[in-house]
């Protein structure tokens, strides 16, 4: 008789340990047993509540996209970064494609940093001047 020996990865050597380990704890718990109770062969008497973690969600209230411009000749855009690293590289990335090819457009940036800091005079200024807003927030 000759045995054929696999060389497991390491991946597959945690799986397989995982998975006995999971045996062994789900047939102590089918059986009505914990693993201390099965390796004694003393059943277990205590009883435990388990809760489901997740609750119940709020309902979502879906809100229409903002309406396109027709155009962007003569509009102010607000080019925001939101602090992420890197978010204010692929802005102005942005604004130099739009000066190359919307010459007419006011071009705005600004950064607000993370959270709401400074936040409340950006959002009344943007309602009085800007016609679109474009937010960088990273990866």
């Amino acid at each position: 008789m000759s045995t054929h020996k696999k060389s497991a990865s390491r991946r597959e050597f945690v799986q397989g340990i995982t998975t006995g380990a999971m045996g062994l704890a789900a047939a102590g718990y089918i059986s009505g047993n914990s693993l201390a109770a099965a390796q004694s062969q003393q059943p277990c008497t205590e009883k435990i509540t388990v809760l489901n973690p997740l609750g119940t969600p709020p309902d979502v209230i879906l809100k229409p996209q903002a309406p396109r411009l027709n155009t962007l000749a003569g509009k102010t855009i607000y080019f925001v970064n939101d602090g992420f690293p890197g978010s204010d590289n692929v802005l102005h990335e942005m604004m130099d494609w739009f000066k190359t090819n919307h010459p007419t457009t006011t071009l705005e940036y600004r950064y607000k940093g993370m959270g709401e800091i400074g936040a409340p005079p950006l959002w009344k200024e943007m309602n009085e001047k800007a016609d679109a807003m474009i937010l960088g927030v990273g990866h």
